[in-house]
């Protein structure tokens, strides 16, 4: 008889649903939660507490790498699964934005490759962030799908895409589901959700296959973050939800839609 002790880890995660993707390409796992910042533990409930740190590959709206308050206090990943939600839950920044450099705190993410087009204001500038152990961490910032694909393919002078890539014995891949909005031009405050042909031609663009494959054939475990007060309200993030899964889950990862 299982006793609650004897639980899987996951399963104390409240907020976070962690879902089987058995049977297509890339990670075995998924775990799909709100506030971003839950993707912590989540990186966490995947790696376990030992091994090499994984290269984070994500996909977001806003590039989340505002230093955390006090970034010599995140918990080590040796110090359990518990320590690090409670950490993501109540000392990270509510506005989900220094849960990166907080896992590269942690142990959890070595470098990262960083899909993202905006900048939140404080966010840190330089492509090597250097945490309080000392360790070096690059990040590898491009706008698109397209132009990461195409730094994969056809590398330039200065481009790191294809290094930190071959470099990385693990992925863990990251989605913020506001990647897959716009802000009004008439409206700065009122979010756009792309309907799915957009959706699809940003995250499957023509010669990308190449780059998808590199990636998920490293990928360990994938998070999403749903973020609805970035994604419209809870009614326009449901229906962005519905149609990048389609696109995330059926047509990138081959697999059944949650």
């Amino acid at each position: 008889m299982q006793t609650e002790d004897d639980a899987p880890r996951h399963l104390r995660l409240a907020g976070i649903i962690r879902l089987g993707l058995g049977g297509g390409r890339g990670p075995s796992d998924a775990y799909v939660f709100d506030p971003h910042r839950l993707a912590l533990p989540s990186w966490a409930c995947a790696l376990g507490e030992s091994g090499s740190p994984a290269l984070l590959v994500t996909l977001d709206r806003h590039l989340d790498v505002v230093v955390p308050r006090e970034p010599g206090k995140v918990p080590d990943r040796s110090a359990g699964l518990r320590a690090l939600d409670e950490h993501a839950r109540w000392s990270l920044d509510v506005r989900n934005y220094d849960h990166i450099l907080a896992a590269m705190e942690a142990g959890l993410v070595g470098d990262a490759l960083l899909v993202a087009r905006t900048r939140p204001r404080g966010s840190f500038a330089g492509e090597t962030y250097v945490d309080t152990k000392g360790r070096s961490h690059r990040l590898v910032v491009v706008p698109t799908v397209d132009r990461a694909s195409e730094a994969w393919n056809h590398p330039a002078p200065g481009d790191a895409v294809r290094d930190v890539l071959e470099r990385a014995d693990q992925v863990l891949l990251d989605i913020d589901l506001d990647c897959f909005t716009s802000l009004s031009d008439a409206d700065p405050t009122t979010v756009i959700p792309w309907p799915r042909a957009i959706i699809r031609e940003f995250l499957l663009p023509e010669g990308s296959e190449d780059f998808w494959d590199a990636v998920l054939k490293r990928t360990v475990a994938m998070t999403l973050a749903r973020e609805p007060h970035h994604c419209g309200g809870l009614l326009a993030s449901g229906e962005l939800f519905r149609d990048a899964a389609e696109v995330l889950f059926r047509e990138l990862l081959r697999v059944e839609p949650p």
